[in-house]
């Protein structure tokens, strides 16, 4: 696929714009036909047997994992607008999280919930417990936000670790904003991450905050005691655009050891996935990764390119059929990359 999307690119860069528009449609039709390959999708669908895939970063890598959650659910891409749920019915799109509560959503997901000494989270919770619900009693979700997006701060209480487990195979994703908030939960989520797993103890409702963090450690310490334990056999860090310190080379070499033994019982992988972002976007010099990736790469980490992949994908075509914003994927594009990575690492054919 992607050598044709590189010759769809340069063909048009030779030809001049009056090929765009029909390009852009090829590679649209192109991108339609990958994700929808019923052989392919049962292939990896299959292929997810005894995989234990763990995803650490901020909301960029939450899209990763409520796609491929969502894929190892149902057998099929959430790449459209409303996405099939189970029992025949229609909702929106969990990956375009600011569309859920303005959707007719399900009473037993709007109803009111609650607990003795839990605060309830308003929007955000109605959010993450339709996204939850869309799993039939697969994931659990230690979420809760307060508040809106006011920028690369901790001022809403924000916590978010999902743990999806399918008979043998398990996806989970945990919150990391770089310097700003460091992995943390409101309880032990360590009975799911057992082989095999049992029920956690949490005390408030999907969305709701019992008022204080039952655990909080740094990305190396939560590297070793949680994540290890877990027994991945794909691992994958992204720190996207949080604010981090890349001179701290000690603090980056500790992480990097810490993420090969994290996976060095299960002979597993461990990536650096880079971030995407679009060209159009004012503040385009960002770059991807901040981190110098040589003393990972040494000790065996390998690169997802997520950054590279995206940009092929699109080629030339606008950046808003691909982005919400500077950093989220629409769904197609965040599909796209997610049956990338799966058969690019995890179940290559």
């Amino acid at each position: 696929m992607f050598v044709w999307l590189v010759w769809a690119v340069a063909a048009v860069r030779a030809g001049g714009l009056v090929l765009r528009n029909s390009t852009q449609n090829k590679v649209q039709e192109q991108e339609r036909a990958s994700l929808e390959n019923a052989a392919e999708n049962k292939r990896l669908h299959g292929c997810l047997e005894n995989k234990r895939i763990v995803l650490i970063g901020p909301s960029t890598s939450k899209a990763d994992y409520l796609s491929l959650a969502y894929f190892a659910e149902y057998g099929h891409w959430p790449s459209g607008d409303v996405v099939p749920l189970k029992g025949g019915g229609w909702g929106p799109n969990p990956l375009n999280e600011a569309g859920i509560p303005q959707a007719v959503l399900p009473v037993a997901v709007t109803s009111p919930t609650g607990a003795v000494g839990c605060q309830p989270g308003g929007a955000a919770e109605t959010t993450f417990r339709y996204s939850n619900s869309m799993f039939n009693g697969k994931e659990a979700c230690d979420c809760y936000e307060f508040g809106p997006w006011v920028g690369p701060q901790d001022v809403n209480n924000s916590t978010e670790n999902r743990i999806y487990v399918n008979g043998n195979t398990m996806i989970s994703y945990f919150q990391w904003f770089g310097d700003v908030v460091p992995p943390r939960g409101t309880f032990d989520l360590s009975p799911l991450l057992k082989v095999p797993a049992s029920p956690p103890v949490q005390k408030c409702p999907i969305g709701q905050f019992p008022g204080t963090w039952a655990w909080s450690m740094q990305v190396k310490d939560f590297l070793i005691n949680v994540v290890r334990h877990s027994k991945p056999t794909h691992l994958v860090l992204s720190a996207s655009f949080w604010p981090i310190q890349p001179a701290l080379t000690q603090f980056w070499n500790e992480i990097a050891d810490a993420g090969v033994l994290a996976v060095s019982d299960t002979k597993g992988q461990v990536l650096w996935r880079t971030t995407p972002q679009r060209p159009d976007f004012p503040a385009n010099s960002y770059s991807s990764p901040r981190v110098d990736m040589t003393p990972f790469v040494t000790k065996g980490w390998k690169m997802f390119p997520a950054q590279q992949v995206v940009s092929h994908y699109q080629g030339l075509q606008d950046s808003n059929a691909f982005f919400y914003d500077f950093a989220h994927l629409k769904p197609a594009s965040q599909c796209l990359l997610s049956q990338y990575f799966l058969s690019t690492y995890v179940c290559p054919a």
